[in-house]
């Protein structure tokens, strides 16, 4: 009668291991509007799209990474049909399952995730996320944003004054001054909403700042809101710190082209 006890208890519990591990499978693996690609329909699969963004990690991924990928995935196909979300899982035991597909975009488990965009479905021709970024939404979407047509807007952020601002910096002193009249038009077309009233007269201020300061004011302030955000401040301020750097963001430029006002007197 003992026996046949402690083998149900036995039983029960290995039951309840299998299922913990199921969900836990299942959960770590989700990531809901995700295309699976694997070494044979990799290529065919992202010939297909305008844009794809596609994720190289573990076979089975977890964690706040996965899950940012998996939320901006759901964002992604709310507003746009051009881009193609994936993710490709790459086992490093076994039959080491597409492995050799990670080591073409020069992925290993070192690297993981490692992030790719891919444009008009030119395989050799792709940008990589940053590895000095977070893998946020928000930042994924600032990302995608950045590097295409495509509109996925960062909390915060105005598609208007994205589109206004971009390569500000290395824009001449009059054209610049002539985009901040611009934007001072569009701020009294958002007056009568408050949150994009505040986000309108953001963009206003950095556009201000580094039209006096110049390009290094993007870098030095980016440091002060990050520290801010990272002292003993609340949720609510926080969020808005947050808000602040997304704005920020899109001042950035990949390369800086315009002389500081002390190299052009030289």
């Amino acid at each position: 009668m003992q026996t046949a006890t402690k083998y149900l208890k036995y039983t029960q519990l290995l039951a309840s291991l299998v299922l913990v591990a199921c969900v836990t499978t299942a959960a770590a693996s989700s990531c809901a509007g995700c295309v699976d690609l694997d070494e044979l329909n990799f290529d065919q699969t992202v010939e297909r799209f305008p844009y794809a963004l596609v994720k190289f990690d573990i076979a089975f991924p977890y964690g706040d990474k996965h899950e940012a990928f998996a939320a901006f995935s759901k964002t992604a196909h709310k507003v746009t049909k051009e881009l193609l979300v994936a993710t490709v899982g790459i086992k490093d035991y076994g039959e080491n399952e597409n492995k050799e597909l990670g080591l073409r975009f020069k992925v290993d488990d070192k690297s993981f995730p490692a992030i790719l965009l891919f444009k008009a479905g030119k395989l050799e021709q792709y940008v990589r996320f940053p590895t000095h970024l977070d893998v946020t939404l928000d930042n994924l979407k600032q990302f995608v944003t950045q590097h295409t047509d495509l509109y996925i807007g960062r909390d915060g952020c105005l598609k208007d004054f994205e589109e206004l601002v971009k390569k500000y910096a290395n824009k001449e002193n009059a054209e610049q001054v002539a985009l901040i009249t611009k934007a001072e038009q569009m701020l009294q077309g958002v007056a009568g909403d408050e949150t994009k009233s505040a986000s309108a007269k953001a963009y206003l201020v950095y556009m201000r700042k580094i039209n006096e300061k110049g390009y290094d004011y993007v870098e030095d302030e980016t440091k002060r809101l990050q520290r801010l955000k990272a002292g003993k401040v609340t949720d609510a301020k926080k969020l808005e710190l947050q808000r602040r750097l997304n704005i920020l963001e899109a001042f950035r430029v990949n390369k800086l082209t315009k002389l500081r006002s002390s190299e052009a007197e030289l």
